[in-house]
């Protein structure tokens, strides 16, 4: 056990996960030989099998299975020890991972970057666009902008405030098709909605029950909301995005539909790091949403 290194029980984690010693190569960028080789050596240093081989791939033996979770313990102090050694640069400059809502990231961050890099030159942004939840804890993001409240202990969240919601539809829609006066109206126009992912959404479950049918359905926030602009239809829309377009009219205005209050978070080990504390600041102060 003495000659056993971090490096091995990286190979087996990943050949866990994977099934396999070619999706273990895959995940590591590594070969499949150097795989088996790293394996094998850790079940000499054990002195156990970890894994039984079959023909659909690998499978944990009972000893593995016990490895396997001790193994998960190790890489979490890693990642967190190296979360602390990160912690010491007090540089800003970096790379930022942001997880996002892709409305936010496009219509509203995007044209303010070249402020931001004006003055953080250095910092490396990617941009997760994307109505799915990234995992912070796993590192998937540094920073995740959420339409809820976070429940993790591990990491910091902060509201920035409520994103409220209406309907909208283009002028030339309202021109060809009419102003619908009540919610019950809404059933003899041509309705946008969310698609599969976000269809339990309340403001969306209201829409759809207020309507006969849909003529468009995506979860793209981007997608929906240039289709209203083209006059495709009447969507839900948030209103910070659609006091953008001068050809978008609110629908039923004295509806009040279900909104969402917006969180920024970030792990805990992350909060005292330059490059960080920067980009929070930055979304932080240039999101106008009501408290």
């Amino acid at each position: 056990m003495n000659n056993t290194n971090w490096d091995s029980f990286r190979y087996f984690i990943a050949a866990a996960e994977c099934g396999s010693l070619t999706g273990a190569a895959k995940q590591l960028d590594s070969n499949q030989p150097t795989v088996g080789r790293q394996i094998d050596a850790l079940e000499s240093a054990l002195g156990i099998k970890l894994f039984q081989r079959s023909v659909k791939g690998l499978i944990l033996t009972e000893e593995g299975a016990t490895v396997f979770e001790q193994s998960q313990l190790m890489r979490s102090v890693a990642d967190n020890i190296q979360r602390i050694h990160q912690g010491n640069d007090e540089d800003i400059s970096g790379t930022v991972r942001v997880a996002l809502p892709e409305g936010i990231c496009i219509e509203v961050l995007a044209p303010l970057l070249p402020s931001f890099y004006g003055k953080y030159p250095y910092i490396n942004l990617i941009l997760n666009a994307s109505s799915n939840t990234a995992n912070l804890t796993r590192g998937e993001a540094d920073i995740a902008v959420r339409l809820f409240r976070p429940k993790q202990s591990n990491l910091v969240a902060k509201r920035l405030g409520r994103l409220t919601m209406g309907l909208f539809a283009s002028s030339s829609y309202l021109k060809t098709h009419g102003h619908p006066a009540t919610p019950g109206e809404l059933k003899h126009h041509r309705i946008i909605t969310y698609g599969d992912q976000l269809s339990t959404l309340a403001e969306n479950e209201w829409l759809v029950k207020s309507s006969a049918s849909s003529i468009l359905s995506s979860d793209n926030t981007i997608a929906r909301l240039k289709a209203t602009v083209a006059g495709v239809g009447i969507s839900v829309q948030p209103q910070l995005l659609c006091r953008m377009y001068r050809e978008l009219v609110p629908v039923l205005e004295d509806t009040k539909l279900p909104d969402h209050e917006v969180w920024i978070t970030y792990h805990n080990d992350l909060r005292h790091l330059a490059r960080i504390r920067a980009v929070v600041g930055f979304i932080s102060e240039n999101l106008k949403l009501k408290n």
